[in-house]
């Protein structure tokens, strides 16, 4: 299994590196710059409002099958038949709960035109990540990379021709770019579908209720938690351009820093993809888990530490280098939100644990009182601080909800080891935050200091694989004798 996590991680992950890098910070920044803080500011609040319903249209069926099909591979087509229904019905649903509250929170024409490509894409994008479950439910870890980046690839074809071709003759507005989306996800979903019916055999999609309401017992548990996780992350964009009178600008200047978060988070996604299978492969088969939390929390925990400190001392040449309006503002809270890198990502390794290993009910609990703190912090904090308001509120909300998920790891599942990880990387906290205010009295210039920064981040990496592989007697060369996806 580690041999496999490794691999496939690898592949993930360079796979992803070649891809969404150049996704945000070529396209997405480009037509960012191109439109403005103000209309991307809206599509950015129309965008977080779509994922609020998202539990809707996912039900926490993704999760349930992921599980699943990682248990009892067997299940696979069974579970394609009957979900691929249920979600054609939880989309219209979706549809009707989000226009109506659109409705009552006062939208516009302009607002409406918009979530209209906003809410097909999360329609898709949920038919798709469902897909994908499958794939990575039986262990296709290389397919189902490829998968996650499909559409991003699609997107930097379609809008390199559009912004550098000079092929059309037409101003880039934030409807293009919606639209060109819907398009990308489109023909992912056509792909996955493909995919998933060579694999499992499924042959048609399945109406009977009887199923649909078995399946909604069984998935109610996770579609409760992805609501709860989805609200407090989703909702302070949401907020920011409800409660302030210029709501759209302020959300554009909180966009500008949340896309490096967000960029960033999609990495850290990228473990709980490969760990929910594996994790609950694992225990169905009681092993221990320990080896691999170890793994995951040194490389992912370690990364997020860095970026906090990189971001926290570095944020305005960071900012300066990425946009052109608002950019004093913006770097501010980069400092602030990217602190919430560290908590977001040890969510990412200890929830995934903690949801293969059954424990929703808790789970749920804690994200309800996340989803409790965030709001209130949000409607105290962002009218008198505005979007360093917000960006200190999700912070403090994934800071408790992190904590609380490790707390929950050590009492729960026991994972071999896992205090001596924690330690190694409060070690490595502390560490690299006291040579980081060291590095801001040296002669060095912002590059050669990150440069410095990250120099150290690797050490520490090679240290502790080299001490890994030790303990373990494992050569490394063997590692890429694997040869299953």
């Amino acid at each position: 299994m580690q041999k496999k996590f490794i691999i496939n991680l690898i592949f993930l992950v360079g796979l992803n590196l070649l891809v969404k890098p150049f996704w945000i910070f070529g396209i997405d920044r480009t037509v960012q710059n191109i439109v403005g803080a103000n209309e991307y500011g809206l599509y950015f609040a129309v965008m977080n409002f779509s994922f609020l319903f998202g539990f809707i249209l996912d039900f926490g069926l993704t999760g349930y099958n992921n599980r699943t099909v990682a248990q009892q591979e067997h299940l696979a087509a069974e579970n394609t038949s009957s979900i691929l229904g249920m979600k054609t019905i939880l989309s219209l649903v979706y549809a009707l709960i989000s226009i109506g509250t659109a409705f009552i929170i006062g939208y516009d024409s302009i607002h409406f035109k918009l979530f209209m490509w906003v809410g097909i894409n999360q329609i898709l994008a949920s038919f798709i990540l469902f897909l994908r479950s499958n794939v990575s439910g039986m262990q296709m870890f290389k397919t189902d990379s490829v998968l996650s980046v499909l559409d991003r690839l699609l997107m930097i074809l379609f809008f390199s021709v559009l912004l550098w071709g000079n092929v059309f003759d037409i101003k880039i507005d934030i409807f293009y770019f919606a639209a060109f989306q819907t398009l990308s996800y489109f023909i992912t979903f056509l792909i996955a579908l493909f995919v998933v019916i060579r694999y499992t055999r499924f042959v048609k999609i399945s109406w009977r209720l009887k199923e649909h309401f078995a399946l909604f017992k069984r998935s109610l548990p996770f579609a409760i938690l992805s609501f709860l996780m989805l609200f407090y992350y989703r909702v302070d964009s949401v907020m920011l351009e409800r409660l302030l009178p210029d709501g759209s600008l302020h959300a554009g200047i909180y966009a500008s820093a949340y896309r490096i978060l967000d960029a960033l988070g999609m990495f850290s996604y990228l473990f709980s993809v490969l760990l929910l299978p594996l994790f609950s492969r694992m225990l169905a088969q009681k092993q221990e888990t320990g080896p691999i939390v170890h793994l995951a929390s040194v490389l992912l925990l370690s990364a997020a530490v860095v970026v906090g400190v990189v971001s926290f001392f570095y944020s305005d040449p960071i900012i300066s280098r990425l946009y052109v309006d608002h950019q004093a503002e913006s770097a501010i809270v980069l400092r602030i939100l990217m602190q919430g890198f560290m908590p977001i990502s040890a969510i990412y390794i200890f929830g995934t644990l903690l949801t293969a290993h059954g424990s929703l009910k808790i789970l749920n609990m804690v994200a309800g009182a996340g989803v409790l703190l965030n709001v209130l912090l949000n409607f105290y904090l962002i009218p008198q601080f505005f979007e360093n308001g917000a960006a200190f509120s999700g912070v403090a909300t994934q800071s408790m909800v992190a904590l609380s998920h490790v707390v929950l790891v050590i009492v729960l599942v026991k994972p071999a080891g896992i205090r001596n990880t924690i330690f190694q990387l409060i070690f490595f906290g502390v560490f690299i935050w006291i040579f980081a205010v060291l590095l801001q009295n040296s002669r060095l210039d912002f590059m050669m200091q990150i440069v410095a920064i990250l120099g150290t981040w690797i050490l520490f990496l090679t240290i502790s694989a080299l001490l890994w592989f030790r303990s373990r007697k494992i050569n490394f060369s063997n590692l890429f004798l694997w040869r299953k996806n």
